[in-house]
């Protein structure tokens, strides 16, 4: 295929979904599910119906099997392209990864992302109803313990104000922990900005761009907040706009800003890719690292290696959805405009590790201690119960931790800190993305002072015939989420090109 040369803007940008084009996909997708009839040619003639086709078949090349990659080739396969998923890794799921072995009894744990919120995850939802996946309720957020200076709080504590004037929280902070849990906190500042916010994906129409060149801590300085808020919310140095933008979002969505009532899929969450998988067979290929990257105004060519040689594959589209920390490192031919290019660099991401605590019992029951507890250690940040419907004896707790934490590290933090008598782990382990080579980025993080008009909405744009999906490719960092919706907005504009 001959590449001519590159428009700067040969293709029209994705447009972003509206908060009833959401809820419209998520109703076609729990749709295809209530109109098969239970076979496989039943639930093949739903998706067709609920996704027909609108215009010629396209190539399209998926760089990356994470759950939004494999969400983005589903609904193009759905709609009669042909589809080609090259991932890296040995399996599909990317950040998506639940783990059996070494358990005991018949336990998992969901090694990456964790859960799902109800109101929000449309989309996520759709796919669970679609599939006939089983989502449970997560306890992890129930009756949480929280350790502030080497002292355990309970909910009722933090609620306390003599406690909170000890803390040095001053009169309306007070009062309005008082009568509002502790994670709300947040709001009693965000407030005044939320009602500024009417397009989820255009944030500089709210009329606060001054926001962007400050931090959140100047943010809440300037509000009056007290030395106490700012130490438990603030952040010095993350962008005072992007902050508020994010609960701005959330309250368009109507989700809390820390949903206390949160799910899970029975079974792990890698169900759901894994069902991508199996639909999307053949299509995919694992154990193949893209190595170089060509664009023009009619097509791309990826270059790609496969048990050792090196491949080529020529598409209509290419749909990144590997992360930008390993985007940054493929090469490619034009090289990237230089916005495109200081997105695809300086675009922050955080890296963690899941330690994982197996127990002889349910040891925290004995001590009648909530097992939900944070932390605010590096070594083990918070932790909480998992898998309580395998039939067994035995515990699991899981937590979250600073990538490159070792197991003693973060068994140490939690034997130091958990009050009960009576832990009897047996058996402990680390899941550590920092050293996972295809997926050490978990979720972006909120950007710089000044960063948020050099990024966005260019993070979200094609660059030519090249699509972005993933975790970082939506308005909203929550993984699965901006991941499925992402690959939706994304398999809409390459469908109607």
């Amino acid at each position: 295929m001959s590449l001519p040369p590159r428009r700067e803007n040969p293709s029209v940008a994705p447009a972003p979904l509206s908060r009833r084009e959401v809820l419209k996909l998520a109703g076609a997708l729990a749709g295809a599910s209530l109109a098969s009839d239970g076979g496989a040619a039943g639930r093949e003639d739903a998706k067709a119906q609920a996704a027909p086709p609108t215009g010629r078949t396209k190539r399209v090349i998926v760089a990356g099997g994470g759950i939004g990659g494999l969400s983005c080739a589903y609904e193009l396969m759905k709609r009669g392209h042909d589809v080609t998923v090259l991932e890296a890794a040995g399996r599909t799921g990317g950040h998506v990864r639940t783990i059996r072995d070494p358990l005991a009894d018949g336990l998992y744990v969901d090694g990456g992302a964790e859960h799902f919120t109800r109101p929000g995850y449309e989309i996520f939802w759709g796919y669970v109803k679609e599939f006939n996946l089983k989502a449970r309720a997560y306890h992890r957020r129930e009756n949480m313990l929280r350790v502030i200076d080497g002292k355990l709080f309970t909910e009722e504590m933090l609620a306390d104000p003599k406690v909170l004037s000890g803390f040095g929280f001053n009169q309306r902070e007070i009062d309005f922990l008082a009568r509002e849990p502790w994670w709300k906190l947040p709001a009693l500042y965000h407030a005044p900005y939320l009602d500024a916010f009417h397009d989820e994906y255009r944030p500089f129409d709210a009329g606060l761009n001054h926001l962007d060149q400050i931090t959140l801590t100047d943010l809440l300085k300037k509000d009056g907040a007290s030395a106490a808020a700012i130490r438990f919310i603030g952040d010095a140095h993350s962008s005072a706009l992007h902050v508020v933008w994010h609960a701005a979002l959330l309250k368009l969505r109507g989700v809390p800003l820390f949903p206390p009532e949160v799910f899970r899929i029975e079974g792990g969450n890698q169900t759901l890719p894994d069902t991508f998988t199996a639909r999307l067979g053949d299509r995919i290929r694992l154990g193949c690292p893209v190595t170089g990257i060509e664009h023009g105004e009619t097509g791309v060519r990826v270059r790609y290696r496969e048990a050792g040689h090196e491949k080529t594959l020529e598409g209509d589209w290419l749909v990144s959805a590997m992360s930008l920390v390993k985007l940054r490192e493929v090469p490619i031919s034009p090289a990237w405009p230089e916005v495109r290019r200081e997105v695809v660099q300086g675009f922050p991401y955080y890296t963690a590790s899941r330690p994982v605590f197996q127990s002889r019992t349910r040891f925290w029951e004995r001590d009648k201690v909530s097992p939900n507890i944070i932390l605010n250690e590096v070594r083990l940040e918070h932790v909480w119960r998992m898998a309580d419907e395998v039939e067994t004896g035995r515990g699991l707790l899981v937590g979250t931790a600073q990538g490159m934490t070792s197991t003693e590290d973060a068994l140490a933090a939690f034997r130091k800190l958990y009050p009960g008598r009576t832990e009897d782990i047996e058996q402990a382990f680390v899941i550590d993305w920092a050293r996972d080579p295809w997926a050490m980025a978990c979720e972006p993080v909120h950007y710089a002072p000044g960063r948020l008009a050099r990024f966005w909405p260019k993070v979200i744009e094609p660059e030519g015939r090249i699509q972005f999906v993933g975790a970082y490719a939506d308005n909203l960092n929550w993984g699965m989420e901006a991941a499925t919706r992402s690959a939706n907005r994304v398999a809409l504009a390459i469908d109607r090109a």
